[in-house]
């Protein structure tokens, strides 16, 4: 017996999906927050040559803070990738299991914003 390796509902070139806009969104934010770490963390180096109790006390506060955001983002980044998997596992079994469901309902919705649009 042969299997199928292919997914039964292959996705439509040149079209992204929902999700595939959140991961660039995602990555980008992931992107801009590594740059505003390095640039502290720049800012804390080029600072290393100025003296003094309160400099150091203010350099040493600081570095003590960007050390607990950056392990509290990782946290946070390592708890929502995990829900967001079992999110898209979840969905991705409902819809195997009920596709004429999710098409009725979908056929449903597009019939709606059909008419709302419709009676503009």
């Amino acid at each position: 017996m042969q299997t199928n390796t292919q997914a039964p509902y292959p996705k439509l070139e040149g079209m992204p999906s929902k999700s595939d806009k959140f991961v660039r969104a995602k990555d980008q934010l992931a992107s801009d927050f590594g740059t505003l770490i390095s640039d502290a963390e720049e800012l804390l180096r080029s600072t290393a040559s100025y003296s003094g109790d309160a400099v150091n006390a203010a350099r040493d506060k600081f570095k003590g803070t960007l050390d607990y955001y950056k392990g509290r983002v990782a946290e946070t980044q390592k708890t929502v990738v995990g829900k967001i998997d079992q999110a898209a596992t979840a969905t991705d079994g409902y819809v195997h299991e009920n596709p004429w469901r999710v098409a009725g309902v979908a056929a449903l919705v597009g019939l709606l914003i059909g008419v709302l649009l419709h009676r503009k």
